[in-house]
């Protein structure tokens, strides 16, 4: 009964515009699902979550949290978790989303975009949103979670944009569902321990994505760092490689920089594969032309040009037929008293010429004599 309900939710035009109300969503959910609410709704911003996690409170606000709801629901003595992450865009969420993903999670599909499940849990991203729905491991748990999941996609906003970074993986040798995705040294030292200062200067606006890969008796990791500038590529690359060589003396660690891309592999003791994974990854600039901002061509401009021209010509013409205009208005209304008066006003002036000349000095003359 519960299926054939949320299917009929799933066929609605259920979708949501862009403005979600989350708390909404979850209402109607559950008022036609058929399933019952076991506690009331939780809602948490930031503070709340940094009172009881403040560790995962800071990895939050690294992606660009805005707030999070749970409830807690049962379908028919099936209990289900339904929690809800909002973030700053669609990119954050796909943060989270790798953050989040367990080891042995596998694709769902059937979704307008990445999702996975697991014993426990179906998580997806979506627009600013990550869902993930907890069940327990009973299999009749699965077919009601994975309803509700495909109802709240449907009803959240199509907008999905993975980081450009993600693109620069090589795919050979990867393996499928490693790559995670940082914004922060807190989200990157989580994932993989390097200490507590930030070494690759990931808070000034640079992002990073870690992937695992497993050739034949080898495997290794790769960790890509995307700046903004090229030099502070350049300046975290040199001081990130000190650092951890001084904290890591046993371990090579292999690197390149192309712009604003740092490479770096690491848990890797064969340079010839290390140097095969540098080699493979490039960066190349371009540049995007948008047809909106197309500079406009030499005839329109002249005829712009010309308009211009005419309108200023125009408009003193007006201002001077208004002002002779005027003057004979006045001049009729007021005869003799404004323009056309007999008297004269003197105007007192300064006699500053006389003031500032100076007097001529005589000439002085000496008489020569012959002699």
């Amino acid at each position: 009964m519960i299926l054939i309900l949320l299917q009929g939710l799933l066929l609605t035009p259920a979708g949501l515009s862009a403005g979600v109300d989350v708390e909404e969503l979850l209402n109607k959910l559950v008022t036609n699902s058929g399933c019952q609410p076991l506690a009331q709704k939780l809602h948490q911003n930031l503070q709340d979550i940094a009172d009881v996690r403040p560790k995962e409170a800071a990895i939050l606000q690294e992606y660009g949290f805005q707030s999070y709801n749970e409830q807690k629901i049962s379908c028919h003595h099936n209990k289900l978790v339904l929690q809800i992450y909002q973030m700053l865009d669609s990119v954050a969420a796909y943060g989270i989303f790798t953050l989040y993903r367990t080891s042995d999670a596998t694709p769902l599909h059937g979704f307008k975009t990445m999702a996975t499940e697991s014993q426990e849990s179906i998580v997806f991203a979506q627009d600013h949103f990550f869902v993930k729905i907890r069940r327990n491991t009973s299999p009749s748990t699965r077919p009601v979670a994975i309803k509700i999941a495909q109802f709240l996609s449907q009803a959240l906003p199509e907008n999905f944009l993975l980081p450009s970074i993600i693109h620069y993986l090589p795919q050979q040798h990867l393996v499928m569902g490693s790559e995670i995705f940082v914004m922060g040294h807190q989200a990157l030292n989580f994932i993989y321990p390097l200490g507590e200062r930030d070494l690759f200067g990931l808070a000034h606006g640079a992002e990073a994505v870690l992937a695992d890969y497993q050739l034949p008796n080898h495997s290794a990791k790769l960790l890509l760092v995307m700046y903004p500038t090229q030099q502070l590529a350049k300046k975290y690359l040199e001081i990130a490689y000190r650092q951890y060589t001084a904290q890591h003396p046993d371990q090579q660690v292999f690197y390149k920089r192309e712009g604003p891309l740092s490479v770096i592999v690491l848990d890797s003791s064969d340079p010839e594969i290390a140097i095969s994974f540098l080699d493979k990854i490039s960066y190349t600039s371009s540049v995007t032309w948008d047809p909106k901002v197309e500079p406009i061509s030499v005839g329109i401009m002249m005829v712009n040009v010309f308009i211009y021209v005419g309108t200023i010509v125009g408009i003193t013409l007006v201002v001077g037929l208004s002002f002779g205009l005027l003057r004979i208005l006045l001049s009729r209304l007021f005869p003799g008293k404004i323009f056309d008066r007999q008297n004269t006003y003197q105007v007192i002036s300064l006699n500053l010429k006389t003031f500032y000349e100076k007097p001529s000095l005589p000439v002085k003359t000496e008489k020569t004599s012959d002699t």
